[in-house]
């Protein structure tokens, strides 16, 4: 072998595993750049369903709460004698309010978690526990979603025609002021007018009653999800 062969094999032996070495570092830097961009990616979606699910949490909170009020003023008025009157005062009215005319339902929202949905946001999240969740969220919602249908359905079908033909409902609203919204010609300031404890006005409310327990039976998994789907989140981002 001549002198110059030699002295090329040498340099090959030499610069071979350098390019090879320069190339596999070239991968290693892309693929953890990629991977850097993703975990920041993941980062911002989970700091914004962080949020999502912190105001849905608020929310279910303050509707349970109201259906448990709803279902407390159902058993006070099943409590009462058939042919009593009910009494003037703002806590009577208030419960007539939410047995007869309240129809409040849950909005679940969208903003991040139908992101989540629509651009495949489950490739992000690595814990896959906590993307399972998220995406069962919807069905999970489903059972609520049709129980408190059924109650706003009572409300306008059964419910509220039914007291609104025994007594004037703007005295009965204007004690409460629960809710915005509400028409100026049914909050006119007429005569309170009794109401009486018949057995019409104690089928409504068994009839409500009913609704409602399905309602609260429905809303607590969602609730108890939601509290999970919170705790993955923020164990992901610590």
């Amino acid at each position: 072998m001549s002198e110059s062969n030699k002295i090329a094999w040498q340099r090959l032996a030499i610069e071979a595993p350098v390019i090879i070495v320069s190339i596999l570092l070239a991968f290693a830097i892309d693929a953890w750049w990629e991977e850097r961009a993703d975990r920041q990616a993941e980062t911002v979606l989970l700091q914004r369903l962080q949020a999502d699910f912190k105001e849905l949490d608020a929310s279910l909170a303050i509707v349970e709460e109201e259906h448990q009020w709803a279902a407390t003023y159902c058993e006070y008025f099943m409590g009462l004698p058939l042919g009593s009157t009910l009494e003037e005062n703002k806590d009577i009215d208030t419960g007539v309010f939410l047995v007869f005319m309240a129809s409040r339902t849950f909005n679940p929202g969208s903003g991040a978690i139908a992101s989540f949905h629509s651009n495949e946001g489950g490739r992000l999240i690595q814990n896959q526990a906590l993307a399972d969740k998220i995406l069962a969220w919807s069905g999970l919602l489903e059972e609520l979603q049709e129980e408190e249908a059924n109650l706003q359905k009572g409300v306008a079908e059964r419910w509220s025609p039914f007291i609104a033909s025994r007594v004037a409902l703007g005295p009965y609203l204007n004690r409460v002021n629960l809710y915005n919204n509400i028409p100026e010609s049914i909050l006119k300031p007429e005569v309170r007018q009794p109401l009486i404890v018949d057995e019409a006005f104690m089928n409504h409310v068994l009839d409500r009653y009913k609704w409602q327990q399905i309602a609260l039976r429905d809303i607590k998994p969602v609730r108890s999800a939601v509290e999970e789907i919170l705790q993955l989140i923020e164990a992901e981002l610590n």
